[in-house]
């Protein structure tokens, strides 16, 4: 195992050294093409690639925040953060008055110090070191993120249906599926989640105390498949991935795209495609096209506004599901509050950390928080009291946390052959009633004409999950929990009634969640199939109305 570990190490890092040197020899012709291409691109576009096995799928997403696009956005909020620490009202932002702004703020433990003060600058800070100090805070406009833990985790629902654990679910396998399913519901409430497939794992975590800085949930990273479509090396990313015959240039073929669409960029009319004629994709016509909305919290956030037609697709208000070949890839747009977010983490720090409760921290009450150690106790202690009381510590973390509302954060879930999503067949986040009835259908219609069903001949599953950005200044202040990803959720949905009845969120009332008489359940049940879905919760309503 050493071995294969030391040999996957070296081959990353000959195909880093292969990247470096496309991009260095290669990059000149490259910039200039982009910036053509992109020159009538209407503001809040982003294009991504996400780098499929068989070739990239194209997305193009309109971003904005109350419609504006989050340029625009980062700009309004660099004109009020200017306005407010001009104080004297000069026009220009001093040293001085940003001496207590979490932006530009580390510590105050040398101050006073004349030769490290004779060291500072005096001039004013420029529009462009303002910008960078944003940008330090609240990141890039739009960030990219890669979350592999469900691609394992998701081994654990397949066990579950693999009962004598053979690699392969046969036909007897499947008509017992929902029974061995069922026996996952933990809490009782007649569904499932991804986290009740997960007990073992839970168990493991108990009694493991985070004194985490993270600011990522558990094994998110950089992505590597979801790119930047602007970003300069790309060309270099794609030739490395998919030139088979390495005579760098991509083909149809080798893309895994038509040949119209490999026309529109195909400027010198050669049927492949090289480097600089890579660098204007951004200016053909992508896979799927839709709109975001980061303020909005209702259904109507997230809209398709083109696609291919060679794809399988289907809307729901708030998953869009492409099916192409052996990928499924689900799109989901989650609304976020930072603000909210970043208050409610750090009131949980301050009353963990706070072991005498006597309303403010001290030195020695941080000596086991590293972060709030090296510069946060002193940055959040303005009157240099040597005490950080409540509201001190909420002053700086609006003041730092206000910028991450002007980002986006984009992340990729790799939920590996999909075992999960594929029982979810609503795409809820839960094993319902309704399909524990549909299982032994649903995974027959997978096996087709196979007495079995092989993993390794399933359809790699994606999630790509579109939400604001956010920070956590003090991490995880809790235990460790495996629960079910908040991108495989759905919302609410249906009459207020009807969700307040809804105990377990699947979707469906049963007779032990309905509230009212048996003979109005079952005049709501049109269906007579035992369970009220949103729809006749909904026609319910029309006919009182």
């Amino acid at each position: 195992m050493k071995g294969f570990r030391s040999s996957r190490r070296a081959d990353h890092h000959i195909e880093l050294m292969i990247t470096a040197w496309l991009t260095i020899v290669l990059a000149p012709i490259i910039p200039a093409a982009a910036k053509d291409a992109d020159a009538d691109r209407p503001s809040g576009m982003h294009d991504m690639l996400l780098l499929l096995p068989n070739g990239p799928l194209h997305l193009r997403v309109q971003i904005t925040n109350q419609g504006k696009s989050l340029e625009q956005t980062r700009q309004d909020y660099l004109d009020r953060l200017v306005a407010t620490l001009d104080t004297d009202m000069d026009g220009k932002v001093s040293r001085e008055e940003t001496s207590n702004h979490p932006l530009f703020t580390t510590s105050r433990r040398f101050e006073g110090n004349k030769f490290l003060s004779s060291l500072r600058s005096r001039r004013p800070f420029t529009e462009r070191e303002l910008a960078l100090a944003v940008d330090r805070a609240a990141g890039q406009l739009v960030t990219y993120r890669q979350n592999n833990a469900l691609a394992e985790q998701d081994l654990s629902v397949f066990n579950v249906l693999d009962q004598d654990q053979s690699g392969l679910i046969d036909r007897r396998e499947m008509r017992l599926a929902a029974a061995g399913i069922a026996e996952r519901d933990s809490d009782f409430d007649q569904c499932i989640t991804f986290d009740e497939f997960l007990s073992e794992s839970v168990d493991m975590l108990n009694g493991v105390v985070v004194n985490a800085i993270d600011q990522e949930p558990p094994g998110s990273v950089h992505a590597e498949l979801l790119r930047n479509a602007a970003e300069p090396i790309l060309p270099a990313r794609l030739v490395r991935r998919y030139d088979r015959d390495r005579d760098a240039h991509l083909t149809a073929d080798e893309l895994g795209w038509s040949g119209p669409r490999i026309a529109a960029l195909d400027t010198d009319g050669n049927q492949r495609l090289s480097m600089q004629e890579l660098s204007t994709i951004t200016s053909a016509k992508p896979d799927l096209s839709l709109s975001v909305d980061l303020s909005d919290t209702g259904s109507q956030a997230m809209k398709v506004l083109d696609h291919v037609d060679d794809d399988s697709i289907s809307v729901r208000d708030d998953l869009i599901r492409i099916k192409r070949d052996s990928v499924s890839l689900g799109v989901s747009y989650r609304y976020r509050d930072p603000m909210a977010e970043a208050i409610s983490n750090a009131s949980d720090a301050f009353n963990a950390i706070d072991v005498d409760a006597n309303g403010y921290l001290d030195r020695d009450e941080i000596v086991e928080h590293q972060r709030f150690e090296r510069y946060l106790f002193d940055a959040m202690d303005k009157d240099g009291d040597d005490r950080v009381f409540a509201d001190e510590m909420m002053s700086y973390v609006k003041e730092y946390t206000e910028p991450a509302s002007t980002s986006c954060q984009v992340t990729l879930l790799d939920t590996g052959n999909g075992f999960f999503q594929l029982l979810d067949v609503n795409a809820d986040g839960r094993i319902s009633i309704r399909e524990l009835r549909r299982c032994e259908q649903t995974l027959m219609a997978v096996a087709g004409d196979q007495p079995q069903i092989n993993p390794s001949q399933m359809t790699a599953s994606y999630r790509i999950e579109i939400k604001r950005g956010g920070v956590s200044l003090f991490g995880r202040v809790d235990r460790p929990s495996a629960e079910t990803p908040a991108a495989l959720l759905a919302p609410p949905s249906g009459p207020i009634w009807f969700q307040k009845m809804d105990r377990n969120g699947d979707g469906d009332l049963t007779w032990d969640e309905f509230l009212g008489p048996r003979d109005v359940f079952h005049q709501l049940d049109q269906d007579q199939d035992h369970l009220i879905d949103k729809t006749e919760a909904s026609n319910a309503d029309k006919l009182a109305g």
